[in-house]
C-alpha cells in the first residue's frame, strides 16, 4: 500500500477504479479495510481513495491527544487530496468518517464537489445548543439522538479486552439483530477482519476524543454542497433521528433510508448503499 507524508504523519492509503474522485472516509476504529464491501460498485463508476485515519492501521498513531481533533483529520483527508494533486472530489464519510467530512466540506468548501454522510451526527456536547426542531412526521425519531447507555458503556470497555472480545461485543452495535441472525458468514468476516486490523488503544481513544469535541450544528445550514444523508433505521450507535437532522438542517439535502440496516449499513446493504451514492453523485 502507498503512503504519504502528511502533517506530521504517515498517512496509508489507496486509490482504485476510474472516473469522477471519490475520497472514502471511514469511521473510529475502521481502517480501508471497512470499504471493501463497495469498492466492487464503485470502482466502476470513480477513482476511488481510501486511507486509514490517523490513530489505526498503518498510518501514525500520535500518542499525544491533542494531535486528534477533526481539524486535524480533516487537514488530514486534503493532504491526501493534494498529495494525489487531485483538487476536487466528492466526499463520502460514515459515521466519525461522516463528521470528518462534514469539517472538510465546511473548512475547505472548494474542495469538495457532491457530499455523501453516512450513520452519522451534527453534534456531540453533553449540552447540545441551538438544534433545530425536526418536522412532526419525525418526531418520535427526533426525541431519539443519543444512544443507549449500555451502547457506550459496551463500545468503551474495549481497551481492557483482547481483540476479539471487542469485536464481537461491537457486532452487537454495529448491526441489526436480524441481520447478524440471517448472515452469519459476513459477521464471521467482519470480526476476523477487525481482529487482522485491530490498532493500539491510545489510537482509539484519540479518536474518540475528537469524537467528543464533534459540532458542526451551528454552521452546516450554510453548506452548499449537493449532500445525500443515508442512514439505517436500526442503527443503536447512532439514532436515525441523526440523520434526519442532517438532512433538515444541510439547504436542500437528500436523505435515503437504509431499511432494516444498523450503524453499519454499508456492509450489510452494500449494493443498496453503493448505488444510491452512484446515482447521487453522477446526477450532480
Amino acid at each position: 500500500m502507498p503512503q504519504a507524508a502528511i502533517n506530521g504523519i504517515t498517512l496509508n492509503y489507496e486509490v482504485a477504479g476510474q472516473g469522477a474522485p471519490l475520497l472514502l472516509i471511514m469511521g473510529l476504529g475502521g481502517t480501508t479495510d471497512g470499504w471493501r464491501k463497495e469498492l466492487p460498485f464503485l470502482t466502476k463508476h470513480f477513482q476511488v481513495l481510501y486511507y486509514d485515519n490517523r490513530g489505526v492501521g498503518k498510518t501514525t498513531a500520535p500518542t499525544d491527544f491533542t494531535a486528534y481533533s477533526m481539524e486535524h483529520f480533516a487537514a488530514d483527508a486534503i493532504g491526501l487530496l493534494d498529495h494525489l494533486g487531485i483538487e476536487r472530489a466528492h466526499v463520502w464519510g460514515v459515521s466519525m468518517g461522516g463528521m470528518i467530512a462534514q469539517h472538510v466540506a465546511l473548512n475547505y468548501p472548494e474542495r469538495v464537489q457532491g457530499l455523501v454522510l453516512g450513520c452519522t451526527l451534527p453534534h456531540y456536547a453533553s449540552e447540545p445548543t441551538n438544534i433545530p426542531a425536526l418536522p412532526d412526521e419525525f418526531h418520535a425519531e427526533a426525541s431519539n439522538l443519543a444512544p443507549e447507555a449500555w451502547v457506550l458503556e459496551l463500545m468503551l470497555s474495549g481497551t481492557q479486552k483482547t481483540a476479539h472480545e471487542v469485536m464481537q461485543d461491537s457486532v452487537r452495535f454495529n448491526f441489526a439483530p436480524a441481520f447478524v441472525e440471517t448472515h452469519p458468514e459476513v459477521i464471521e468476516e467482519y470480526i476476523e477482519v477487525g481482529m487482522q486490523n485491530h490498532g493500539p488503544a491510545h489510537g482509539f481513544m484519540g479518536q474518540w476524543s475528537a469524537i467528543m469535541n464533534h459540532s458542526t450544528i451551528e454552521r452546516l445550514s450554510k453548506l452548499q454542497h449537493p449532500t445525500l444523508v443515508q442512514h439505517g433505521d436500526a442503527d443503536v450507535l447512532v439514532p436515525i433521528g441523526n440523520g434526519r437532522l442532517l438532512a433538515h438542517i444541510i439547504p436542500n439535502a437528500e436523505f435515503q433510508l437504509i431499511p432494516g440496516s444498523g450503524h453499519c449499513y454499508f456492509i450489510e446493504q452494500p449494493e443498496l448503499a453503493s448505488q444510491g451514492v452512484q446515482a447521487f453523485l453522477q446526477s450532480l
